[in-house]
């Protein structure tokens, strides 16, 4: 005997119909539950098709390197020297390798100029990666110096059409022809490519020609191989142990070891392709874009399935409320001969459809919430509705639908025919009434730990953020200017004379990198009678100290600015007060007139003129940067101004074209570019507020419901109360006092995690947030709200009770 029959949605549909405002509370919430998961779940799986494009991704490694200089413990970087990579090469052990050196370069096309990402690589990164040809001669692109390939995408950006072989362009006024076309990758690649070109291609910038491919402690670029048959990852660390051993930088560092002089002062070790992504040794503060941590993964799965809980939870709820008033319907069915089985078997072919309606409501709502979800990742979410995951998410909504309709079936099967029939309802048991109970708890336990959760990472992002930076972020505008040839030397010389006669302009300066820009050059330095130690350096001009308004706290900046065109000559440095205090200075002014000495300046001595105070290279998570300022050359423009940046803005692109035709504009101001440090912070906060406010949405849809039926079934003890003499005030707090001990619980429940939560998180922070205890208790007051507005409407409706209504019958 069937107990599940196709008549039984009918008749669910019958009832969805008769009851609209029941039928969308149900319906709306499930969506939204639904379309949360689904979204965070598709975020999920496609982290984990990172790289799946490629059918030997098992057998080709990235080399990893751990830099182990001075006093700190160092991450894995996926970056690794060029130079290792040869000697991977030389030794034979290796089938294929590549390297891979992305950048942004300035492509040229017409009059078109934009930013592009050039990848230079070797011949054997086709076979690595499995690139696919479209047209032309893909190894005549990666060996030949005015060569290039482009993918399809780009070409048609470039060129309106992917028929792009024999079509040219310029990369800073060197001209290049394209001589393949390629197929795009998939969003899904940690090594993405746009352009290709080989090692020694015409797109290669300046600073990049001379020792860059031989220096072992430039960890630029990243290297990929394929080892020979029968030999290992091991023998491969082995090789390169061996090389480095051999190496003038060995040499020259491995003195400088500071606390970490038990290790080699560069350590190698492989992931393979299949596991980079992923890796959970790779440095936190790693490219977003080719790596992601599993926690946040994982934590992305737990939220996504709570959310649907909560909502399912709500659905349990109603369709259990629901189920009791439907009791003379259930009465007269059992009379007319319908079986137990057949009772439950209508409620679960109701809930079933109930949620296979929401699913596909909420997966409509996640397609249209896609757009605002990938611009919060930064993410190109490709496949997330194939057919098979719609599939799943209809597989899992039946599950859901036969979980969440058993408890309401149970309940309707244990309806006696002859007391509703009879016009005596049955209550719920004691044991159903605090099962739904502790599932409300449930629900805000969950809404109340997002929610302080939510407030803790806000709380230390926002903190972080205005951290001091240690220069005057406001009125400073930046500025890359060309690249490090004599060319645009000159260009840029002519731009700041340009630049200075604009209005409010009040200064000038010019480095070689941006500040809180990632990139880190370090060299050694001694100090005579104490040790040596490897600091992190920036080649400024004269002005660069007054033009950022960094704090001079002992002697003097850089010397007069007569002879800036032979600025390297000058072997002065500033010292910021970290460098100095880690180099034994404890005093900023015992530094001044000292003498480091260094291979970075041709006499190999350098006299420290002044100290400054520390400007803020990283994010709270960091310490903050040892800094030896050397008076040279660099590429970046910094100008401090005075006035309106959008007229600034204006004037600067106006003369922009005049000196570097060639390159796009990118002006950006200091207090941007500190903020970009943040914006996975800032992203992963807003992941949690949206979740958290979702969550307390459907929590207060169950405490609507719960608080419907609590006084429905109150209804006969507030009128006696009322009789009795009792006034507003106390039938408040009879009604209200479910609803405090609910969410005292949800505390009680979800507020301990939530706090072990935020601890871990905090621990990962050199710089800390004063949280305390302040983030949970305005979770709780904020549920406490959230709870009293929800349960407003019933409150009233229970001081308006008459005596004559609530006593009939």
């Amino acid at each position: 005997m069937s107990y599940f029959r196709w008549d039984d949605f009918r008749v669910g549909w019958r009832w969805l119909a008769k009851e609209p405002g029941w039928s969308s509370l149900v319906i709306g919430g499930l969506a939204i539950g639904f379309a949360c998961c689904f979204l965070l779940l598709g975020y999920v799986g496609y982290s984990w098709q990172f790289d799946r494009h490629i059918q030997g991704r098992e057998q080709v490694y990235l080399l990893r390197s751990k830099m182990n200089f001075g006093d700190q413990e160092h991450a894995w970087r996926p970056e690794s020297p060029m130079a290792a990579g040869q000697a991977l090469r030389d030794s034979g052990i290796v089938e294929k390798l590549s390297m891979a050196l992305g950048y942004f370069a300035p492509i040229r096309v017409g009059n078109q100029v934009v930013d592009r990402w050039v990848t230079l690589v070797d011949p054997d990164y086709a076979d690595l990666f499995e690139v696919k040809t479209v047209s032309g001669d893909l190894m005549h692109a990666l060996t030949r110096p005015d060569g290039a390939a482009v993918t399809e995408a780009i070409a048609l950006k470039l060129y309106g059409t992917t028929q792009a072989v024999g079509k040219t362009f310029t990369v800073g006024g060197k001209a290049l022809s394209v001589a393949a076309v390629v197929k795009t990758p998939p969003p899904t690649a940690t090594q993405p490519y746009e352009i290709l070109g080989g090692r020694g291609s015409r797109m290669t910038p300046d600073s990049m020609y001379g020792g860059f491919y031989q220096n072992w402690g430039s960890l630029g670029g990243y290297n990929y191989f394929r080892l020979k048959p029968g030999h290992s990852l091991a023998e491969a660390v082995q090789v390169l142990r061996q090389a480095l051993r051999k190496t003038p930088f060995y040499k020259e560092v491995t003195p400088n070891m500071g606390a970490a002089g038990h290790k080699e002062p560069l350590e190698f070790s492989m992931v393979s392709l299949a596991d980079a992504y992923l890796d959970p040794d790779m440095d936190s503060t790693a490219d977003p874009g080719r790596h992601d941590m599993q926690s946040i993964l994982w934590g992305c799965v737990a939220i996504g399935m709570a959310i649907l809980l909560l909502a399912a939870i709500n659905y349990v709820n109603l369709a259990t409320v629901r189920a009791i008033r439907r009791q003379r319907e259930i009465g007269v069915r059992k009379v007319l001969g319908a079986s137990v089985a057949r009772v439950a078997g209508q409620f679960v072919a109701e809930s079933v459809l109930v949620a296979l309606l929401s699913a596909l409501i909420g997966m409509g709502l996640a397609w249209l919430l896609l757009p605002v979800f990938e611009g919060m990742l930064r993410r190109e979410l490709v496949g997330m509705f194939s057919l098979g995951n719609l599939a799943m998410a209809l597989s899992g909504a039946m599950l859901i639908g036969l979980a969440s309709g058993a408890y309401p079936a149970w309940t309707a099967a244990r309806v006696r025919a002859t007391q509703s029939l009879a016009g005596r309802d049955q209550q719920e048991t004691p044991q159903g009434i605090w099962l739904r109970r502790s599932l409300t708890v449930l629900q805000f336990a969950v809404a109340m730990g997002l929610a302080s959760m939510t407030l803790a990472v806000a709380w230390q992002t926002w903190h972080g953020s205005r951290l001091p930076s240690g220069y005057e972020v406001n009125g400073l505008m930046l500025s890359d200017a060309g690249d490090n040839n004599k060319a645009d030397a000159v260009r840029r010389r002519g731009l700041a004379e340009a630049v200075r006669r604009l209005p409010g302009v009040k200064m000038l300066s010019y480095g070689d990198t941006m500040p809180a820009g990632g990139s880190r050059n370090t060299d050694s330095y001694h100090v005579p009678g104490g040790r040596s130690l490897d600091l992190a350096r920036r080649m400024v001009d004269c002005r660069f100290v007054e033009a950022y308004g960094l704090a001079l706290l002992a002697g003097k900046r850089f010397s007069t600015c007569a002879a800036e065109n032979d600025a390297a000559s000058d072997e002065s440095v500033v010292l910021s007060e970290s460098a100095a205090r880690r180099l034994g200075f404890t005093d900023p002014a015992r530094a001044v007139g000292q003498w480091l000495e260094t291979e970075v300046v041709g006499s190999g001595r350098a006299q420290i003129v002044g100290v400054v105070g520390d400007a803020r290279e990283g994010t709270a998570r960091e310490q903050k940067l040892a800094l030896v300022y050397l008076k040279g050359s660099g590429n970046v423009l910094a100008i401090r101004y005075q006035g309106e940046e959008a007229v600034l803005r204006t004037a600067f692109a106006q003369l922009w074209p005049q000196y570097f035709p060639d390159y796009p504009l990118n002006l950006i101001s200091a207090k941007r570019q500190l903020g970009r440090q943040y914006e996975r912070d800032v992203r992963n906060a807003q992941m949690l507020a949206a979740a958290a406010a979702i969550s307390l949405l459907i929590a207060a849809f169950g405490i609507y419901v719960l608080m419907a039926y609590s006084v429905q079934r109150m209804s006969r003890e507030v009128v006696l109360r009322k009789l009795y003499g009792a006034g507003s005030l106390a039938v408040i707090l009879r009604v209200g006092r479910e609803l405090l001990w609910i969410v005292l619980a949800s505390a009680g429940v979800g507020l301990l995690p939530a706090w072990l939560f935020i601890k871990h998180y905090q621990a990962d922070f050199i710089e800390r947030a004063p949280i305390g205890g302040w983030t949970l208790l305005l979770a709780l007051a904020l549920c406490l709200l959230v709870s009293a507005l929800a349960v407003w409407k019933h409150m009233r409706f229970a001081l308006r009770l008459r005596p004559a209504e609530a006593l009939r019958g």
